[in-house]
């Protein structure tokens, strides 16, 4: 090969070879330009994501952590090298049971099939505590409308559930106080009636024996010798059962358990009220009849009205109130 043809060679050489430089020189001129805009990208939301109370990531649309704001140091105990060093938050920090959901909804998010929703997940921070946390995904893009991925903000809502805990604590011993109130005034109820029912029988049978005695006594003398001994045993057997007493301290302890505090009230509002003036306040407060009251104590119904007209009097009632309902709100 002459001289002339080497020289040639080597000119075309040269002259490829400053092609091809000047082809890597525009190629590195791109890249450079788009580093910066990238580094740029970066450094806007860097700048609002770091100073931001809320723990911030930036998804790349492949998944990649781009951008950790350093926040989450408080919330995990990791530092934002090692969560992005680390390329899986699910690894991590997301607690076990609930790694499926935030990987499908992380997922989910970066193919922009949801938009702008949230999700309810727990970690375990570097210390090994439980905390309850919300994640918010909104889609990145440029000026041009380019997908850049995701951003995250998670929030610790720990105290929040604690606190929902403990209202729903609160509010099943609400429900719970509020049932043992109800089975606790149901018997009340049911005590009520069953003093009542058997202070009614007692009543209605007293009346019923006194009735017997006064149709028994005037055939007395009509009847002959031999049986008007056994009438007047029968009659005394009637009489003593029509003045046997009711048992006060057992009708006292039941009225006290069915409205406590009663005989306080109406002994502090009325001091000066005598024991029989109290029995027949207890007899209206269980709302007793002057008719079932005269059977009880063995009197007739005239006396009660009469004792009831005294009563009002002591207690200086107007003519407009109603004595038994005085008594009911005692």
């Amino acid at each position: 090969m002459s001289t002339d043809e080497s020289i040639d060679k080597y000119k075309i050489r040269i002259r490829e070879l400053e092609s091809q430089m000047s082809a890597l020189k525009h190629e590195l001129k791109e890249t450079k330009s788009l580093l910066s805009e990238e580094t740029e990208k970066q450094k806007f939301y860097q700048l609002i994501a770091d100073f931001a109370f809320g723990w911030e990531l930036w998804f790349s649309p492949s998944g990649e952590i781009k951008y950790c704001s350093p926040s989450c140091f408080d919330l995990t105990g990791f530092t934002s090298n090692q969560i992005i060093g680390s390329g899986s938050i699910a690894e991590l920090l997301v607690y076990q049971t609930d790694c499926g959901k935030f990987s499908d909804f992380l997922s989910q998010s970066l193919d922009q099939v949801l938009m702008n929703q949230t999700l309810e997940f727990r970690i375990l921070t570097r210390t090994k505590q439980l905390r309850w946390c919300i994640m918010n995904v909104r889609g990145v893009y440029d000026k041009l409308g380019k997908y850049l991925g995701i951003r995250a903000s998670i929030q610790d809502i720990t105290r929040l559930k604690r606190a929902m805990g403990q209202i729903q604590e609160m509010e099943a011993v609400k429900e719970l106080e509020d049932r043992t109130r109800q089975r606790l005034q149901s018997q009340l109820i049911a005590k009520d009636r069953e003093l009542v029912s058997f202070l009614m029988q007692l009543s209605q049978k007293n009346e019923l024996l006194s009735k017997v005695t006064n149709l028994l006594r005037p055939l007395k003398s009509g009847f002959p010798e031999k049986n008007r001994k056994q009438l007047l045993i029968l009659l005394e057997m009637i009489e003593i059962n029509v003045t046997t007493p009711v048992d006060w301290p057992m009708i006292e302890t039941e009225l006290e358990k069915i409205h406590p505090g009663f005989f306080n009230r109406l002994q502090a509002k009325h001091p000066s009220i005598s024991v029989k003036d109290k029995k027949l306040c207890a007899w209206l407060r269980l709302g007793l009849s002057s008719r079932e009251i005269s059977g009880l104590q063995n009197i007739t119904s005239k006396s009660v009205e009469i004792a009831r007209i005294r009563l009002r009097k002591k207690l200086k009632l107007s003519d407009k109130t109603r004595l038994a309902n005085y008594m009911s709100k005692l």
